[in-house]
């Protein structure tokens, strides 16, 4: 089904989740961060004189978006009203004609690529498939089954975009990825099975749709489908750029849907600790501009030991909960009716995240990606941990002055007489070569000065991190759905979802508010994050944990909270989710898992945690086998990265017959999810309080 490219003459690049991101701090333009990916596509279009033009989504101004140019490799940039027209009720691309060279039109974004390719042009989902596209190649989707070792060298090869990899059956894997029309060939050399997937990658999504049951609906919803593939408890399906997850009207007993994405990195180790430790040689470093943490062993201590009232740490909770859940007013406006991402109140939950974290304290900020038409936000901020090391503060604070009051670009002769000021070394000095541009230069002084685009440093509000500080991700989603409604219409209906994932939220928004005063005192970050569109695919959370690792954050710990609300019962049972697909991954998270089963355990107010350590989502009740949560919650995303995550939720799935029967929500994605046990949910939340402060440590 794959539509025939021409050897292309032009791309137009949507700077999106999948090519990086401007570098903006209260509307001043401070640069752009490329992923490395993104950055090898441009300089090789640049080297073959492709007329390439990246669009920035931004009403910044067009002088400063232009002066991008350099941090781009020379590539043009442009804002988005520049290069992409309103008129007539659609889009139109700016300088096309009839006889226009053939163009592509490279976005992340399905609606958008339908646009384009109405408009007459080629699109592609992700910039890396650009250079096959220059030498008149279209992109192919295949599903290929082989030993793993195989298939991993072959999805780090530059002609292969990997999208999803798990086991196939007993011994063999399988890579579903988008590919050049000699990959088929080469994998059937490298004797393993190879089969088309007869899909539109160009225009169409891949989305796997949970099934965990046989019904007269399920049915009749695929029979009007085209199955791509087939699995126990899942099919391979492709949207259109019109369609959205909720238009498939199948929904598994937990998770309805999984977006697959293009991925370079899929298959590339993470990193999941920071390359310095504390025997750094510090004497390899230039001297006078870094420095080490004096640490204070004994408040360290103190903070081990702390266990805080539950009252004390959850007493913003229930506050949080009803604002979120339509119960109170959330703002101005009164009260939310929905949070699903097709839904305005989306919107304003976003605003009062951001809002409520600002008011902690908190440096917080948006991390944007697009998605059915639409840019979403996942919202983040940060409890930065000391590390090992630091920038001396004059020295960092000098380049931050520069950096926000020194309109882009800085001329070379300005820049050696402003770093005069921040470091008077021979060593430092010898850095400085005015033949380098701008971007050149500012990218060499961030190197030196352990400044790394995974932590957003130059946000005025933010503490910086020190060196040698890693992440501990905690998690929840920010968006809620009613799907399981008759006719539900998730632009205008309510979707309360109290405990789907409201008890999630108002988790992590305690653990922040808690946690606020221990900043300066860990060291390590950790890191709140509130994912979008989690409902329609673990949309929000896949493009975060992808640029996470594209970017080689040290990620050490994830842990998310979906769903810790409901509890009907006096047995206060909860589950961990530490199963995966990859038995390595799953051994990463296990010892995490077995972190916060021992929190539990010393708090008392729990059952024991049913751990679920299981490489596939069938064989339940038996947790060693099975884990139901696989790839079916944002701690998915990162699993898929390889880093250790776990996922914490009420007593969902299957118990062991000598255990009492489970106790699933039942008003799951329905909108009478209304009803959360606030004393069972606020031992969970502290239960992880525990087990992330001992993390961070």
């Amino acid at each position: 089904m794959t539509t025939r490219t021409p050897k292309i003459e032009r791309a137009i690049v949507m700077l999106d989740q999948s090519a990086g991101e401007l570098r903006e701090e209260n509307g001043t333009l401070l640069g752009l961060d490329l992923w490395p990916e993104a950055r090898t596509a441009l300089l090789a279009a640049r080297a073959n004189k492709l007329d390439v033009t990246l669009v920035a989504p931004t009403s910044l101004d067009h002088a400063a978006i232009a002066s991008l140019s350099d941090w781009a490799g020379g590539i043009k940039v442009a804002p988005v009203s520049e290069a992409l027209r309103f008129g007539d009720g659609r889009r139109r691309i700016t300088g096309l004609s009839r006889q226009a060279p053939a163009t592509a039109l490279v976005s992340a974004d399905r609606k958008l690529r339908g646009e384009a390719h109405r408009a007459g042009l080629y699109p592609a989902p992700h910039i890396a498939l650009l250079p096959m596209m220059m030498q008149g190649g279209s992109p192919e989707a295949v599903r290929i089954v082989g030993p793993r070792e195989t298939l991993q060298r072959l999805g780090l090869r530059e002609d292969v975009i990997p999208m999803h990899f798990q086991p196939a059956n007993g011994k063999d894997w399988a890579l579903i990825a988008l590919v050049s029309a000699d990959v088929p060939l080469l994998a059937a050399m490298n004797r393993v099975e190879v089969s088309r997937l007869p899909y539109e990658p160009t225009t169409e999504d891949l989305v796997w749709a949970r099934i965990d049951e046989d019904s007269e609906e399920v049915r009749k919803a695929l029979s009007q489908r085209t199955i791509l593939h087939a699995e126990a408890g899942q099919v391979l399906i492709a949207l259109g750029p019109d369609e959205d997850a909720q238009a498939l009207h199948v929904h598994g007993s937990h998770g309805h849907s999984e977006l697959l994405v293009p991925d370079p990195n899929l298959l590339r180790p993470a990193n999941r600790y920071s390359e310095a430790s504390d025997s750094i040689d510090l004497s390899a470093l230039p001297e006078g501009i870094l420095e080490p943490i004096v640490r204070n062993e004994a408040e360290r201590n103190t903070i081990r030991m702390l266990r805080p009232r539950c009252s004390a740490v959850t007493a913003s909770y229930e506050n949080d909960l009803d604002r979120y859940t339509g119960v109170a007013s959330l703002d101005a406006d009164g009260s939310l009716i929905s949070r699903h991402s097709a839904h305005a109140d989306n919107k304003r939950a976003e605003a009062a995240l951001l809002a409520d974290l600002e008011a902690i304290g908190y440096c917080a900020y948006r991390h944007d990606f697009t998605h059915a038409g639409q840019t979403h936000s996942n919202i983040i901020a940060d409890l930065p941990g000391a590390g090992v090391l630091r920038v001396k503060p004059e020295i960092l604070e000098c380049y931050l002055r520069i950096l926000r009051d020194t309109p882009l670009p800085i001329p070379p002769d300005q820049w050696k007489r402003e770093m005069q000021e921040l470091a008077d070394t021979d060593r430092f000095q010898e850095m400085v070569f005015e033949d380098l541009s701008d971007a050149e230069l500012r990218l060499r002084v961030e190197k030196l000065f352990r400044l790394h685009p995974w932590y957003p440093w130059w946000k005025k509000p933010c503490p910086i991190a020190g060196y040698g500080s890693d992440l501990v991700v905690v998690g929840c989603h920010l968006d809620s759905t009613a799907g399981f409604e008759p006719g539900y219409s998730p632009a205008t209906d309510p979707a309360p979802g109290r405990d789907d994932d409201g008890s999630g939220v108002a988790a992590v928004l305690s653990l922040a508010r808690h946690l606020w005063p221990l900043r300066g005192k860990l060291t390590h970050t950790v890191r709140f994050c509130f994912f979008n569109a989690e409902e329609s695919g673990l949309v929000g959370s896949k493009a975060y944990a992808a640029k996470m690792k594209s970017l080689n954050a040290p990620i050490r710990a994830v842990i998310c909270m979906d769903m810790i609300g409901y509890n009907s019962d006096p047995n206060r049972l909860f589950e961990i989710h530490a199963g995966y697909t990859d038995p390595a991954i799953r051994d990463l998270s296990i010892p995490l898992a077995d972190r916060l089963a021992n929190a539990a355990a010393s708090q008392g107010a729990l059952a024991p945690a049913q751990i679920y350590l299981g490489t596939s989502w069938n064989g339940a009740p038996d947790r060693t086998l099975y884990d139901g949560a696989i790839n079916r919650s944002d701690h998915a995303a990162f699993h898929q990265q390889g880093y250790g995550a776990v996922l914490v939720s009420e007593d969902f799935f299957a118990n062991l017959g000598a255990e009492p029967t489970a106790d699933p929500n039942p008003n799951y994605h329905r909108e009478a999810d209304t009803s959360v046990d606030l004393d069972y949910a606020r031992s969970i939340v502290c239960t992880a309080r525990q087990a992330i402060v001992d993390l961070a440590l």
